[in-house]
């Protein structure tokens, strides 16, 4: 892998900021929370070794000839590109076979964003966040570490996550407990019919009860990568509802 890679964003700079925030705030609960003091020690190294992000705005004589585009997406990638008003770079990445807290961490910051995409550097083709993180899924992620006889099924009510979906089905609950609260469901019901029939059932089975991730799956009726996908299109949705 390059040693820097390079993100681009249609959103301005100033939420580009807020959203890296919230990430740092949230991936530090999830390795407290994964991990107790005892367990980290040994691992402290490889957390150190993260790549620092720095949010900056798009140099203004970078063109898209500059990179290596994917003939295939070339005029998708060019259009998006142009849009694009702010950047991630981050330097001196770790090796990726060897540090699965930097895998989780590119994963779950991918996560908050509708679309990326991203520059691996050298002569690597540009690619878009879903082939992005397909290409980390082949690396092992924080979740490998816990030793197997303490990986257990999510109940979400009594056990902490084990699995990146896991902790994107919490998120989704925790914007619906929010929006349950300031008496918004009627206004999430109303503005979800604008939406896909796929995403409207996966809010519907979230709306019933709090599930582990494989129930949820089962009553949704779609397949796992729909599933996924409208899991992650909801809980962009929810969050927009002030």
């Amino acid at each position: 892998m390059s040693n820097a890679h390079y993100f681009y964003f249609l959103i301005p700079i100033a939420e580009l900021e807020r959203i890296v925030g919230e990430h740092q705030k949230d991936f530090e609960e999830l390795i407290s929370d994964t991990f107790s003091e005892s367990e980290i020690m040994p691992f402290e190294a490889k957390l150190d070794a993260i790549s620092a992000v720095f949010v900056q705005p798009i140099i203004s004589e970078l063109k898209f000839e500059d990179f290596y585009a994917k003939e295939s997406e070339a005029i998708k990638q060019r259009s998006f590109f142009e849009e694009c008003h702010s950047s991630i770079c981050l330097e001196n990445l770790p090796d990726f076979h060897i540090n699965p807290f930097q895998i989780t961490y590119l994963i779950e910051l991918l996560r908050n964003f509708d679309e990326v995409l991203i520059d691996r550097g050298g002569v690597n083709e540009l690619e878009f966040k879903k082939d992005y993180i397909e290409g980390l899924k082949k690396y092992k992620n924080i979740f490998s570490l816990i030793p197997q006889d303490e990986v257990k099924p999510l109940e979400v009510k009594t056990t902490k996550p084990v699995d990146p979906i896991d902790f994107l089905i919490l998120d989704v609950y925790k914007e619906f407990d929010r929006l349950h609260s300031l008496g918004l469901i009627n206004v999430v019901m109303e503005q979800i019919e604008e939406h896909s029939e796929k995403m409207k059932k996966t809010f519907l089975v979230i709306k019933e009860e709090k599930l582990d991730a494989s129930t949820l799956l089962r009553k949704s009726g779609l397949n796992a990568k729909d599933f996924d996908d409208n899991l992650e299109k909801l809980k962009f949705f929810l969050r927009k509802i002030v």
